[in-house]
């Protein structure tokens, strides 16, 4: 009777196991840009899987398992080999150069892009860990260029990442509602932790507070019916004691000042519309600039862009701008991105495409400010997705 329930239990095992889908998925996209301008650094040809690309390398590792009931139970990490290609260890730098660039945190270059586990069903999903934020979709419904060359998405001077949007929050839950008449809520919510994140030894044992980060709430709505699709979030950043989390001030680890990243508020949203052949696509957003710490800034942003197919054929053209306003003096700065690209399809998952963008980040280039100034990219690249 024993050999017969421990062989049942065997059986159950295996059965559990089968129902388990595992898959792996990804996107490899390589470009070689030249850069010219006048900011810091803005000269010189390269091959990167980050400078002047179309879009973001990934390799994501996917298991599913249906539960029953409707539900399954996904788990998803997302591994971001970019620095693979671009990890300072290369023989034509020397000592000298690889010890003054701190671009690869490790000795393989890997890094991580979403690492979450979901829960899905009729009641919608729910995800833990460090899934992509709503804003960083409502950033994607306005932006054909994704968050690839012309984007102005996570470039030099970070004008849309640090200002409204995120890409996405670490220790943190989400949130999406069923899809209803093709309108989908979603909310993502990150606690932080208002800790300076040092470590002290208490006798045997040392004490490791959780990294320091601002509290984060994202709210979105969702809406697609046919050749129309908006979506608007609404993110807040709570106020941070520390300068050592995300959005602080850069200053050693030590050093615990009560520097006062400001609680902020900003709004976005993106919308499409496909006219046959040609999508049109348009964004906005303001609020608060995360970017600071120690000044009231008003942030807005703006986009405008349109793609048209011509067979293998996608031709892009996109404009975004981000201004930065300091409350108490009125004083202004705006940034602008333009960009445009050339795909063509060779297949559909495999893309050549020519890119360009330009950045004017709407002060003169001087030694002292290294991100200030123009520059301008172009790039001819190649992506394979699978």
């Amino acid at each position: 009777m024993k050999k017969t329930l421990v062989a049942i239990a065997a059986l159950a095992s295996v059965t559990a196991f089968a129902q388990t889908t595992v898959s792996i998925t990804g996107n490899v996209d390589v470009a070689g840009t030249r850069l010219s301008g006048t900011m810091t650094g803005s000269k010189g040809t390269t091959f990167s899987q980050t400078l002047g690309t179309g879009s973001t390398s990934a390799i994501n590792f996917i298991a599913t398992e249906d539960i029953g009931g409707g539900t399954k139970i996904t788990g998803v990490y997302e591994i971001d080999p970019r620095d693979w290609t671009n990890d300072n260890l290369a023989t034509t730098m020397n000592a000298a150069s690889t010890a003054s660039m701190a671009q690869s945190t490790t000795v393989t270059g890997l890094k991580r892009h979403q690492a979450f586990i979901q829960a899905s069903g009729g009641f919608g999903s729910i995800k833990l860990g460090a899934p992509n934020a709503p804003s960083l979709e409502a950033h994607g419904a306005s932006s054909p260029l994704g968050t690839g060359i012309g984007s102005g998405f996570g470039h030099a001077t970070d004008t849309l990442t640090t200002r409204i949007s995120t890409a996405r929050y670490s220790r943190s839950a989400r949130y999406d509602t069923p899809t209803m008449n093709g309108l989908t809520g979603s909310i993502t919510y990150a606690p932080g932790a208002d800790v300076d994140g040092s470590e002290t030894a208490g006798g045997l044992y040392v004490v490791r507070q959780l990294p320091n980060a601002r509290r984060a709430t994202e709210i979105a709505l969702k809406y697609s019916n046919g050749p129309f699709n908006i979506m608007v979030a609404n993110v807040t950043t709570a106020y941070q004691t520390y300068q050592t989390g995300w959005y602080a001030a850069s200053q050693v680890a030590t050093d615990t000042t009560a520097l006062a990243s400001l609680g902020t508020k900003s709004n976005l949203a993106g919308a499409s519309y496909a006219l046959g052949s040609t999508t049109l696509y348009v964004g906005m957003g303001s609020g608060g600039s995360r970017a600071t710490t120690t000044l009231a800034t008003k942030a807005d942003f703006s986009r405008y862009a349109v793609k048209h197919s011509m067979g293998q054929i996608d031709l892009i053209a996109q404009m975004t701008q981000v201004s930065d306003t300091v409350v108490s003096t009125a004083v202004k700065q705006t940034q602008k991105v333009q960009g445009l690209r050339a795909d063509y399809n060779l297949s559909k998952t495999a893309v050549a495409y020519l890119g360009y963008e330009k950045l004017d980040t709407g002060t003169v280039a001087s030694t002292v400010n290294t991100t200030s100034g123009t520059r301008t990219l172009t790039s001819v690249g190649l992506r394979k997705s699978f």
